[in-house]
């Protein structure tokens, strides 16, 4: 689905062979995209004047958005490092987006006692091109992008198999950080979660961050009006609502919390932690295991 702010307006090098053979329209880069949002959110250089402005909104709504998709980066690597170090070497990340180094593949190769396999996974071509680009690694061969809707997850793991970067016989990570915020309540984002995980198989994990939305309210409200103001569907969700994503799995870690709380194996010290509160970075994090 969705992937998930400035940098100079010159198109990156991706972009612009993109654009050699389809118009800015149809690549959609004359609207704001959660993609290009998030990486300016990051400080990163990957977006547009457009995408910029609906950075700006959202960061004059909700003052500390950048610290809270910072902390959902953050944990994003440490589940990453947990999971290798318990065997898990197979990740796929769904709704990549365009991340600042260092890339999940880096992580866990970098963890992982044995071989990894990596497969971004995203719905826009652009942000597809720039995984393509960017995000393989050339040396080991052993990480892939691929183009794919989660909103079809039968369609998604059809394409997986045929692939065959990641064998969906073996037990797969599956990531889904900063992206079920971005499925309306119409497109059954809990049916989308289920239908993928009842295709895995047992030992899978399968990790999501989402916005708060009870822990901040105010906060999240006004930040889901600047998004729609700029063309982009955002839905925050209460515990409960985020927790049925992870029904029936097994609780890894320490279980649905907030990402800066998630830190099973980080290593990181109590006082790092007590400098965020919850309403500076309300997202929800948590991962679980298919018994």
């Amino acid at each position: 689905m969705n992937s998930k702010s400035g940098g100079s307006e010159a198109a990156p090098r991706h972009y612009a062979q993109a654009a050699a053979t389809d118009t800015v329209k149809d690549l959609g880069q004359d609207r704001a995209h959660t993609a290009r949002v998030h990486n300016y959110l990051l400080g990163g250089k990957n977006n547009y004047r457009v995408d910029r402005a609906a950075g700006d909104a959202v960061r004059a709504a909700f003052a500390s958005i950048s610290r809270t998709v910072l902390a959902g980066q953050t944990y994003a690597h440490r589940v990453a490092r947990h999971l290798a170090r318990q065997g898990a070497r197979q990740f796929i990340e769904l709704g990549v987006g365009l991340p600042p180094q260092p890339y999940l593949h880096d992580t866990v190769q970098a963890t992982a006692t044995a071989d990894t396999s990596t497969l971004y996974i995203d719905n826009d071509p652009i942000t597809e091109a720039y995984a393509d680009a960017l995000l393989t690694d050339l040396r080991t061969g052993r990480s892939h992008a691929m183009e794919a809707d989660v909103r079809d997850p039968e369609g998604l793991l059809a394409a997986v198999r045929e692939h065959g970067g990641i064998d969906l016989d073996r037990p797969v990570a599956v990531f889904a950080h900063a992206l079920l915020d971005f499925l309306l309540d119409e497109e059954d984002p809990h049916g989308v979660v289920a239908g993928l995980l009842s295709s895995l198989p047992a030992g899978s994990c399968f990790s999501l961050t989402h916005s708060a939305a009870d822990l901040a309210p105010e906060a999240w409200t006004a930040a889901a009006d600047a998004y729609r103001r700029h063309g982009i569907s955002f839905h925050p969700r209460t515990g409960e609502e985020v927790g049925r994503f992870l029904t029936g799995l097994d609780t890894v870690g320490p279980g649905l919390t907030t990402a800066f709380r998630w830190h099973s194996g980080s290593g990181e010290s109590d006082r790092a932690r007590s400098l965020v509160t919850e309403r500076q970075a309300p997202l929800y994090a948590g991962v679980g295991r298919l018994p």
